[in-house]
């Protein structure tokens, strides 16, 4: 398959684009100051099919960019709004982080305190969920200021939220047990984290919203219909590394390298999901178990676990962040099919799909269009 070519800029201009769903990795250097843009672009489907969306732009270039902050910064958000209808910017879970309007053609902006570390999104509040889910959210980052365990184990939570049960967990990371005989989790280790933002797209309500057609936010869920499950704006195929590295200029998919996890064995990964649409989704790991470390309370306040599950599959309704870590075992028996049974070599890969029949489905066109990519166990410890 070609690389996608996957945004056409509207109002910000008339180049094409590749996909740059994030920004920025982990261990790279942090902001404190924020200049976003509103403004419509082209979106191509994995179906090849175009779909009208708006979304916010970092410095007028990347697209529904990874915000990253350090806890306790003084943060700010210069919001520009280039559509032709009001528009609006907030952090669920961090009332301050609001500007309720911003009206076409202006700019506003807001200053607040980053709270403690943890996943978070941000999003167009304005008339919700109409603008969220047409393609106005992304994911707003926080790195904790003391993330280690009092034993020193690293984690992407601050010390002060840390359940006992979290830091025993990290603690065994790579404590040279039989379980986890492999490495503690690494911070600065960009492999190390993946974050899977799921959305769904409606291309009917999208093209409304383009056509000028008056829409109202309290008619959009009876109404909500989607045709694509998506994964940092990404379905199928597109999920995923295919045929070797993956990387700007690399003729691959760009986006999958921030979403497929990789690595080898006894290295774990951590993932942020979140959920930015309007359907509940299930994802569902094979080959692993995945830790539960993290939900949210009703409030939208980020909370550690205080029984570290292990799951196999795990809720995110919407507006839902969860934080899991994939531990990289090897599962224990892995046979080919032969005879006599013989070690399947590496690399091991294995497939994440969600177990929601509607993103499976989607609209009739199955995977292709749904929520679905794999991970890789590229070699032993």
């Amino acid at each position: 398959m070609r690389r996608r070519r996957f945004l056409q800029l509207g109002a910000l201009g008339g180049a094409a684009a590749l996909a740059t769903p994030v920004s920025q990795t982990l261990g790279s250097p942090t902001r404190t100051a924020f200049a976003l843009t509103i403004a419509p672009t082209s979106v191509e489907m994995i179906d090849g099919t175009h779909v009208y969306m708006l979304l916010y732009f970092l410095d007028n270039q990347t697209p529904r960019p990874v915000i990253r902050v350090n806890e306790a910064e003084q943060i700010s958000f210069a919001v520009t709004n280039s559509d032709t209808r009001a528009h609006g910017f907030a952090i669920p879970g961090i009332a301050p982080a609001t500007i309720p309007v911003i009206a076409p053609g202006a700019t506003s902006t807001v200053t607040f305190t980053a709270p403690v570390g943890g996943s978070y999104l941000y999003v167009d509040p304005y008339e919700a969920p109409l603008n969220r889910v047409i393609g106005l959210h992304g994911a707003f980052i926080v790195k904790p200021v003391l993330g280690t365990t009092p034993v020193g184990s690293d984690t992407p939570f601050s010390r002060a939220a840390q359940t006992p049960q979290l830091q025993s967990f990290f603690d065994a990371l790579g404590g040279g047990t039989p379980r986890f005989p492999g490495e503690k989790w690494n911070p600065n280790d960009p492999d190390r984290e993946k974050i899977w933002l799921f959305s769904q797209t409606d291309p009917s309500l999208n093209a409304a919203v383009a056509a000028g057609t008056a829409v109202s936010g309290s008619t959009v869920v009876s109404t909500f219909l989607p045709r694509y499950f998506t994964i940092n704006g990404r379905s199928g195929f597109d999920t995923a590394v295919h045929g070797g590295n993956s990387g700007p200029g690399s003729g691959d998919h760009d986006g999958g390298r921030l979403i497929e996890p990789q690595g080898r064995q006894g290295q774990p990964c951590l993932i942020r999901s979140m959920n930015a649409g309007l359907c509940t989704h299930s994802p569902h790991i094979h080959g692993n178990h995945v830790m539960l470390c993290t939900e949210m309370e009703a409030n939208g306040d980020n909370y550690c676990e205080t029984h570290v599950y292990e799951r196999d599959v795990w809720l995110l309704h919407p507006l839902d962040r969860v934080d899991v870590v994939l531990p990289f075992e090897r599962p224990p028996d892995i046979p080919i099919g032969c005879w006599p049974p013989r070690e399947e070599p590496f690399p091991l890969r294995y497939v994440m799909h969600c177990h929601n029949e509607m993103s499976q489905t989607a609209a009739g066109g199955n995977y292709p269009q749904g929520c679905v990519t794999h991970w890789e166990m590229t070699g032993a410890l």
